[in-house]
């Protein structure tokens, strides 16, 4: 029988750790061990980095040295694998208790508070703008219908507020509000920056934690439900097919934060190894740029991610009613009313909630009632 390889061990290995443990999760670690080797083989350790010398030793290594890069590939990856959760809440902006996380968490604080003032600001100036080309596109409209059909037209001066702007965003399309359309567009991106901010009670260091904290605030209330305690007994009565969808979008966040702090060891790496070299210190801006990217993408991510919660927990919500034998509710001000002693529960409170069996005399599951939401 053939001994197995270090690499062929490596792999099964890695096969055997899990279902997130795949070829997307190899990617970070593969980036991090060949921006080990190029700074190996180009000398950069010992000296200035030499780019002939780095050209030779690639186009000479063997296929033992190739499988030695993917052996080192796999280690990292198993390696960084257990450390995912943790990794996830460095970029989150969990920081600890110690004096120093205390003033790094206040002042990252403040910056996303002041960010987030500051966006509020620029809704209120390119309103202001967008208002006054309509304003006079409005005015004239009515002065020209003074003219010509004075019983057909109302005065602006007398319109409520609410009937006013929404003649003045009827006036959009006008070839006339061409001078407001920039103003327009700018105005309709703020809501959704404006997302990634929970209250300012809540406000985390990163950007990641933010849009993370905002869509858990946000998912659910609107059926009294708690999403980060409600989110663990979703998962184990939604259906297959919702829950694949939903690890996919996770694992797309989490390979971007692994390649973000992974590029960011590679850069922490790169910094040592180049400190003396003069100009070669500025190939650092490499994977820093590359950690950059990875970040905003992780950011992203994690709204499609928390997105996809939130539609679970829409689409299983009365799936995990039936599970607790929790009478469902007949509308949704009743749903309310329900969860809100349901999460108590949950959270270990003591608090007084009505069951109901299905099918306990009969045998038989009852339907869902009527009218349900």
């Amino acid at each position: 029988m053939t001994t197995p390889s270090l690499t062929d061990v490596a792999l099964n290995a890695g096969a055997r750790i899990g279902r997130y443990f795949s070829l997307v999760s190899l990617l970070p670690a593969l980036f991090l061990a060949a921006w080990s080797v190029v700074l190996v083989a180009s000398g950069a350790w010992s000296g200035e980095p030499d780019p002939k010398k780095l050209a030779d030793a690639l186009t000479t290594v063997s296929f033992s040295g190739y499988a030695w890069i993917l052996l080192a590939t796999v280690t990292f990856a198993l390696f960084l694998h257990p450390l995912q959760l943790g990794m996830t809440r460095l970029l989150e902006g969990y920081w600890g208790s110690s004096r120093v996380a205390t003033v790094l968490l206040r002042v990252r604080i403040t910056h996303y508070r002041k960010k987030r003032a500051r966006l509020n600001a620029r809704r209120k100036r390119l309103d202001r703008q967008r208002e006054r080309v309509l304003r006079k596109i409005l005015v004239r409209n009515y002065r020209t219908g003074l003219a010509t059909d004075p019983d057909t037209v109302k005065d602006p001066a007398t319109m409520e507020d609410s009937e006013f702007r929404k003649e003045l965003l009827k006036l959009l399309p006008d070839k006339r509000a061409h001078a407001a359309s920039g103003a327009h567009a700018a105005l309709e991106s703020i809501p959704h920056q404006l997302e990634r901010y929970p209250a300012s009670r809540r406000m985390m260091p990163t950007r990641l934690g933010n849009a993370l904290r905002s869509a858990e605030d946000r998912i659910g209330t609107q059926y009294g439900l708690d999403a980060i305690r409600a989110a663990p007994h979703i998962a184990l009565v939604a259906p297959e097919l919702h829950l694949s969808y939903l690890q996919d979008t996770r694992q797309q966040m989490d390979t971007s934060i692994r390649l973000c702090v992974v590029a960011l060891l590679a850069t922490v790496e790169s910094a040592a190894a180049l400190l003396t070299d003069r100009w070669w210190l500025l190939a650092t801006i490499a994977p820093y740029l590359l950690a950059w990217i990875a970040y905003r993408a992780a950011v992203a991510a994690a709204d499609q991610y928390m997105a996809t919660v939130g539609t679970v927990l829409d689409l299983n919500r009365f799936r995990l009613y039936e599970s607790l034998h929790v009478k469902l509710p007949w509308d949704t001000e009743e749903e309310r009313d329900n969860n809100l002693k349901l999460m108590h529960l949950i959270a270990g409170s003591d608090v007084n909630l009505r069951y109901e069996h299905p099918g306990a005399d009969t045998g038989s599951t009852a339907p869902t009632p009527p009218r349900t939401p």
